[in-house]
């Protein structure tokens, strides 16, 4: 994908869903260690994982599923920046999932369950120490219908300002979902966040009838 902002490629399955995980497992992560590689490995606590992504919770196959995605997926991203100095992130976001010795009880069976350690990809630790940062809860984001309202959503939320009179739906449109979004994609795009608009408004973007996105106090 092509984008004003560099180019990205992936190999292998990634969507809005795989983000909701990522952004996920480091909100609620109890514990954070780096590796001497560069390396980062998260404490997560499986249960807690899925109430963050949904109210009736992700079943623990779906989360499988999509940790599989993230493990197997290869991400290489160029940014004007980067290409001056000749640099370029590439490599895999998730390295490996695996039980940890800390155990807690399970209130619903009364069993153990493990908490997870995390292991981060050298890709997305690199985003994490260049451009990715993250102040925003992401449990509103992932409750969102649509893949193009998350990613919106998610464009919108890592700029600490709003242009001047908001920005343009179909330049938003276009910087998450790629310049080369044809017209009929984009009015499906529209109406999918139409659909969406309510739970923009708790995030705190408001779509206007003039199609001006806006950061404004989310609601409460």
């Amino acid at each position: 994908m092509d984008t004003s902002f560099g180019r990205c490629r992936v190999t292998g399955r990634l969507g809005q869903r795989h983000a909701d995980i990522v952004e996920c497992m480091l909100y609620v992560a109890e514990r954070r260690r780096e590796i001497s590689d560069g390396g980062i490995e998260l404490l997560v606590d499986p249960a807690k994982l899925r109430r963050m992504l949904s109210d009736h919770q992700y079943s623990h196959g779906r989360i499988k599923k999509l940790l599989v995605d993230l493990r197997a997926a290869t991400v290489e991203i160029v940014t004007p920046e980067l290409e001056l100095n000749g640099d370029r992130i590439v490599g895999g976001l998730i390295d490996h999932v695996i039980p940890s010795p800390m155990a807690r009880r399970d209130p619903l069976t009364g069993n153990e369950r493990h908490l997870w350690r995390v292991r981060l990809g050298i890709a997305l630790v690199m985003l994490l120490e260049r451009d990715l940062s993250l102040y925003y809860p992401p449990a509103p984001i992932a409750r969102l219908q649509h893949g193009i309202s998350q990613a919106l959503a998610r464009h919108v939320l890592t700029h600490r300002h709003s242009p001047a009179g908001g920005w343009h739906l179909d330049t938003l449109i276009r910087s998450v979902g790629g310049e080369a979004v044809d017209s009929m994609t984009l009015r499906n795009y529209r109406r999918r966040l139409k659909d969406d608009l309510s739970g923009l408004i708790n995030i705190g973007i408001e779509i206007d009838a003039k199609d001006r996105v806006k950061r404004v106090t989310a609601a409460r």
